[in-house]
């Protein structure tokens, strides 16, 4: 993809692993049945050029961690930081996610 190697895809499940490849990965890290650094590490070991992490706050500084030293993060979505389920509309959880915001690297 784009002239990138290896193009690292992280699932949640294994039923993923065959659409991931299909769409350019060539390493597939399944988070339900191995660690997710141990893995991307193994994968590439330099560090990455960039990396999109749609989590935010409970995976930023490992994100980072794992640059090439002239890497780039990419942060997009922050799910981890979203108040969520019937909690959503409480403006106390709002307040929580701000607060967590302010904590980020």
């Amino acid at each position: 993809i784009l002239g990138l190697s290896p193009v690292v895809g992280v699932v949640g499940s294994s039923s993923k692993v065959d659409e991931a490849k299909s769409l350019g990965c060539d390493v597939v890290i399944d988070k339900s049945t191995e660690d997710l650094w141990d893995a991307a590490k193994r994968a590439a070991p330099s560090g990455y050029s960039t990396v999109m992490d749609a989590n935010g706050v409970s995976t930023l500084k490992q994100s980072y961690d794992h640059l090439a030293a002239t890497g780039r993060l990419i942060v997009f979505g922050f799910h981890s930081n979203l108040p969520m389920g019937k909690s959503a509309l409480d403006p106390l959880q709002w307040i929580k996610m701000a607060s967590k915001a302010n904590k980020m690297p």
